[in-house]
């Protein structure tokens, strides 16, 4: 049986690993063929579901249910399709990888950096419970004390007659006394209970508030140095003011190994020293994010040579996410604890569960990927990590080598004062387009781009990378820039943006332009729609110099849309039955509220003034007097892709339809665009700051009949 390879749990396999998969297919194989008891139906292992398209070959170890359920230090007695063997080399490789005394870890693999956090403040919440049990229990008598106290005092009131006031008023108090008295035990109690959570504000991972909020723990965020790093002198100033006002408070300081933006560490030495130093001195405990830097500490040693990490460090959980270094091809991580912490945590409780073989869940999931364990380890392996950490070394050095030349080649490009290396693998520069931003996947924040470099990317990425940023900037420095004032439609700009409008539409729109539109069956149509722009306001011009307007942008609220007359200008009758197929996935079954999604319709720029950004300027000037009125949302329908490019200046878009001019057919199985190339398009975008496409369904009642 399978039994005979697994070795001691606590020693690193000396077999060949992938000989050690082979024997391990053979056995899960074998498993699954014999597998009855539990929920689970195998359709991809039995080929119902064929993975091969997503290049998961049949009879692999990918395409099999490996379910790590619980606790990886103890296997399931029936619940057999595990892999919890190799989750505990793996532990026993990092354990060695991190300084620590054989045998003295515990953790597991986790699904990423969140639940890493998860557990470890689910762990260190009962861990600072179980350490404040005498406390808690002492207080606990103190309490029923107080209460039996306190139903004595209610009772001997009942026996002082009614009009003996002084006694009645004495009794009284004695018994307002003793309720506040326990109020104030039962403050205590709380204090005991709930630890308070310390982290830097603005660069500790979003994750931190919302493990907090669901666990229950009070939370005090940190100022930050410059660099994105823990303000040590606040942190001091915040643990010493918090244990005034809450002297019975335990503490868990989160501390960064490697802010996403900057990759600041924190000195996680002068946190220990501060907690240390106070005076009384609290109970406490600390948990590393390592996020990305995390896993290599001990090959770039921020803070010199280390035996062990969690003794030298004062550290008690530490946290990574697999999938960004070693770099699995799946979101992973691990949580990493101290034995006797994970023990002080988890003592007296029994979390045995029967049904899956008894095993003990110490987890934040339960059912954990077992692929995900083999994946992991196998990383590890790969890297030589199961014997020394030079494969590492080497990588890491070739990293740092990548990401000084990227500074070097931005700072010709800058200067000096534009771009910042702070630490290891991150560079920070000017934002550049959100068309570049998109293609290389930057991290954008306000006007500033990073750039993470790890060993994906090369010298030859760079340089790839830089041609194109270098010709974006020569093209923006070539750019002449067009002196124009933007304001809001009114009738003093009637007749100029009219000339505009129906000159622009009827020489360049290539559907107008099919249907042989001439200014005069135009210009019915663009005059109907400038005089209701005109009257309600929301509508915006650019004008020049000369006071002629260069652009425009037709803007109106959704819930009182332009109904066209097509008695009046006929020709138009094939582009109103285009707009309304585009708008249909949209606009059907819905009932929009006034004053909340903007409709942007109609933009135009005068010929000459075109490709030198007046498109964008008079687009977003026209959402910025939406949100003015108090909008959320704009609706636009883009006749040709330039136009389009506008979505990509806002965060929250999305595309809702779009229609091929060719493929277009009317009722009568008429082509009216047959052989005119592009299409239109209609988008929502999120105007205001802040605004998520959830809150999209607020403006809007679904209709009763559709």
């Amino acid at each position: 049986m399978w039994r005979k390879f697994i070795p001691d749990p606590h020693k690193l396999a000396d077999e060949d690993h992938l000989d050690d998969y082979s024997a391990l297919l053979r056995y899960i194989t074998d498993l699954a063929n014999h597998k009855m008891g539990y929920p689970v139906s195998l359709l991809t292992y039995l080929g119902v579901v064929n993975n091969n398209a997503l290049g998961i070959k049949s009879g692999s170890l990918a395409n099999i249910l490996l379910n790590n359920v619980g606790d990886p230090f103890k296997d399931s007695e029936t619940s057999r399709m595990e892999v919890k063997r190799h989750e505990r080399q793996l532990l026993a490789i990092l354990e060695k990888f991190y300084g620590m005394p054989e045998h003295s870890i515990r953790g597991y693999v986790t699904t990423g950096g969140t639940e890493g956090n998860f557990a470890g403040l689910w762990w260190s919440k009962r861990f600072m419970i179980n350490m404040s049990l005498p406390a808690l229990v002492k207080k606990d008598d103190e309490v029923k004390q107080l209460v039996r106290d306190e139903q004595a005092l209610l009772a001997g009131l009942v026996k002082i007659p009614n009009d003996d006031y002084k006694t009645r008023v004495e009794q009284l108090t004695k018994i307002i006394e003793a309720r506040d008295a326990i109020s104030t035990q039962n403050a205590l109690v709380q204090q005991l209970v709930i630890p308070t959570v310390f982290y830097t504000k603005d660069h500790t991972h979003y994750s931190i508030p919302k493990i907090a909020e669901i666990l229950r723990l009070n939370v005090r965020p940190i100022m930050s140095n410059p660099d994105g790093s823990m303000n040590l002198d606040n942190f001091k100033k915040e643990l010493i003011l918090h244990m005034g006002a809450h002297p019975l408070s335990s503490v868990i300081v989160i501390a960064n190994i490697g802010t996403t933006i900057t990759g600041a560490i924190d000195d996680v030495p002068g946190i220990k020293k501060t907690l240390d130093e106070l005076n009384p001195k609290p109970i406490y405990t600390i948990h590393l994010d390592g996020a990305l830097t995390g896993f290599v500490i001990p090959v770039i040693k921020p803070f010199g040579e280390v035996e062990n990490y969690f003794d030298a460090l004062g550290v008690n959980t530490f946290s990574f996410s697999a999938h960004k270094y070693p770099g699995l091809s799946q979101p992973c991580g691990v949580i990493l604890a101290r034995q006797a912490f994970f023990e002080k945590a988890f003592e007296k409780t029994e979390r045995s569960v029967e049904y899956v073989g008894n095993i003990l869940d110490v987890t934040i999931t339960g059912s954990r990927s077992g692929l995900n364990v083999l994946m992991f380890y196998n990383a590890l392996r790969s890297l030589g990590l199961d014997k020394d950490n030079k494969k590492l070394i080497k990588m890491v050095d070739e990293n740092l080598q990548t990401a000084k030349y990227l500074h070097d080649e931005l700072v010709k490009l800058y200067g000096v004062d534009k771009v910042s290396y702070p630490y290891h693998f991150n560079v920070i520069f000017p934002r550049p387009s959100m068309e570049l931003a998109k293609k290389y996947q930057l991290m954008l924040t306000g006007e500033r781009a990073t750039i993470c470099v790890l060993t994906n990317i090369t010298k030859d990425l760079v340089d790839k990378f830089i041609n194109e940023l270098q010709l974006e900037k020569e093209k923006a420095m070539s750019t002449v820039q067009t002196e124009f004032t933007i304001r809001t439609l009114t009738k003093d700009y009637m007749d100029s943006a009219l000339q505009l409008f129906v000159k622009s539409f009827c020489d360049s729109e290539p559907v107008t332009r099919h249907l042989k539109m001439t200014y005069k069956d135009y210009e019915p149509f663009a005059r109907s729609v400038l005089e209701k722009a005109t009257r309600e306001g929301m509508s915006v011009v650019a004008i020049d110099k000369s006071n002629q307007v260069i652009a425009c942008a037709i803007s109106e609220d959704i819930v009182n849309p332009f109904v066209p007359d097509v008695r009046s200008y006929p020709k138009m009758k094939p582009i109103f039955a285009l707009l309304n197929e585009l708008d249909k996935p949209f606009m059907t079954g819905k009932n929009f509220l006034k004053g909340k999604i903007a409709h942007v319709w109609i933009a135009v720029v005068s010929p000459e003034y075109r490709g030198k950004g007046l498109s964008t300027a008079i687009d977003m000037a026209c959402g910025e007097l939406a949100v003015r009125k108090g909008f959320d949302f704009a609706y636009a329908e883009f006749t040709n892709d330039v136009s389009e490019k506008i979505t990509h200046h806002y965060d929250v878009y999305k595309l809702c339809h779009s229609v091929k001019y060719e493929d277009f057919t009317l009722e009568n199985n008429e082509q009216p665009f047959k052989g005119v190339k592009g299409g239109a398009s209609a988008y929502i975008v999120g105007l205001r700051p802040g605004v998520q496409l959830d809150s999209l369904k607020k403006c809007y009642r679904e209709s009763s009949t559709h």
